[in-house]
């Protein structure tokens, strides 16, 4: 059973990354190749046959259920999370990380369970920080993490967070990437993959009579909500970044949470601005109905607060 895993992470501007370094990658590699690049369930994905006749290795899209085997490169399809246990491949429509599905820290959090030491992974230009709890996780699990030169990427929010997520992280250019990952498989010295082991228990929060319901490893609870489903959010804690988690299972890096928290305000902001012109709306309305100064008052206070508020993220 294979032992030995290379999961590479990529996002906007990655697909020409991953393209060079599988194709400075031996046919003998000696491990599977695990390849999630955020790709929408709605669009159709090439990158299987870009890889495929980009280097020696086959490429194809992940099936559930098939084997994970040495020297071939399996490609996270669209709005499918890429995970591995047992030496099988396992494919899951679960709950987004980072807004994305597929997800990096996915990928790379399930090769750490399962791989441990024989794990090396590789974070590749991309915005944000999805990949930088997963190459947290494989450097704890005792593998090795790889990331673009933040320079050279044409995004640098994802390598310059596993950089800092991973402090035993090490930034090359991509075109060294493929020389110096085959060397640390090759140096990789592990006695076999390990039990897959689930980080969350099995019984959820509806299994619980505990308002304070914590998950795994969650450390405490926050008072901020989950972006995407509204329920409260967690804080894990790692010795090099902190991340959140909500008992539905959606997932945050800081910097994505961030971004996401952002677009919120500004639709709610947005949201005002109509509710307020819809109330001033109404209110004048009503005045040229019972001509009250009332009305006609509550009007040009929402009229002059929905200007602001417009003038305001118009130029933000």
């Amino acid at each position: 059973m294979i032992a030995k895993l290379l999961v590479v992470g990529a996002s906007a501007g990655g697909i020409p990354a991953v393209e060079r370094l599988v194709a400075d990658l031996p046919v003998d590699l000696g491990a599977a190749v695990l390849v999630t690049v955020h790709v929408p369930a709605w669009t159709q994905s090439v990158l299987p046959r870009i890889l495929d006749r980009a280097g020696s290795l086959p490429a194809s899209h992940a099936a559930d259920g098939m084997p994970v085997r040495p020297n071939e490169i399996l490609v996270a399809p669209p709005g499918r999370h890429l995970l591995v246990g047992d030496g099988l491949v396992r494919l899951s429509s679960g709950p987004k990380v980072n807004r994305q599905r597929p997800s990096i820290d996915v990928m790379f959090a399930g090769a750490a369970r399962w791989a441990g030491p024989g794990t090396v992974a590789v974070v590749l230009s991309g915005a944000l920080d999805d990949g930088a709890v997963g190459a947290a996780l494989v450097t704890r699990a005792g593998g090795q993490v790889f990331v673009q030169e933040p320079a050279e990427a044409q995004f640098k929010g994802m390598p310059r967070a596993a950089l800092a997520a991973a402090p035993t992280a090490i930034a090359a250019p991509v075109g060294k990437l493929g020389t110096m990952v085959t060397a640390a498989i090759r140096a990789r010295s592990v006695q076999g993959p390990r039990a897959t082991q689930e980080e969350v228990p099995m019984n959820g929060m509806a299994d619980s009579d505990d308002v304070f319901f914590l998950a795994g490893s969650e450390s405490r609870l926050t008072r901020m909500v989950c972006p995407d489903c509204g329920g409260s959010l967690a804080q894990v804690d790692l010795p090099s970044i902190s991340w959140y988690r909500c008992h539905v299972g959606h997932q945050w890096s800081p910097g994505s949470l961030a971004a996401a928290q952002a677009e919120i305000s500004e639709d709610k902001l947005w949201a005002a601005v109509a509710a307020l012109e819809e109330q001033a709306a109404f209110s004048r309305h009503l005045a040229a109905e019972d001509r009250t100064d009332d009305h006609l008052s509550a009007a040009e206070q929402a009229t002059e607060l929905a200007g602001l508020l417009r003038s305001r993220l118009n130029n933000s």
